[in-house]
Formats: structure tokens, C-alpha cells, sequence
């Protein structure tokens, strides 16, 4: 995982992209007891899924590279598109 991260060119925030996932999946948890949580987690997994997304593209990587970050990102969409529509806040 440590050459990927060098590849991609954020080998000095390895720690701090980690932690941040770690924090957005346990939001998500937390969040089905705490809707704007679930709210926040969501937005901010998505928005760091476009950003691999992004990073994927500008390195050049095969679309087979892409897809896990695409998936995730639409799931967080969805989850936050479905807080916002049902009004959980």
C-alpha cells in the first residue's frame, strides 16, 4: 500500500487519508443513530472518492483501477441523496 500511495503521489499523507477514511466509516455507523452524522460522513466519503477518482485519472491509471473509488463514491452519494430526501435531520 505504501507504493500505491507513492505512486499517486501522497506518500507523507498516507496516515492522514487513512485516518480520515477510518473516521468517515465509523460516521457512517454512528450515523444510523445520529442522522447528521450519517449526513456529514456521507458528503465527505463521497467528495474524497471523487478526489481518488480524479487522482486515478491524472496519473493515467486503467479504468479497472478506477472503478473501486467510482463504487464508493456512488454509495456515498446515494446514502447522502437519501438523508437529504427523507428528511432524517
Amino acid at each position: 500500500m505504501k507504493a500505491e500511495f507513492e505512486r499517486w503521489g501522497f506518500l507523507n499523507h498516507r496516515f492522514t487519508i487513512g485516518t480520515f477514511q477510518i473516521l468517515g466509516g465509523l460516521g457512517l455507523l454512528l450515523g444510523l443513530l445520529i442522522p447528521y452524522l450519517l449526513l456529514i460522513s456521507s458528503l465527505a466519503l463521497t467528495l474524497m472518492m471523487l478526489v481518488a477518482i480524479l487522482v486515478r485519472i491524472r496519473i493515467k491509471d486503467e479504468l479497472l483501477k478506477i472503478i473501486p473509488a467510482l463504487f464508493y463514491m456512488m454509495i456515498n452519494g446515494i446514502i447522502f441523496y437519501l438523508v437529504i430526501m427523507n428528511d432524517f435531520l
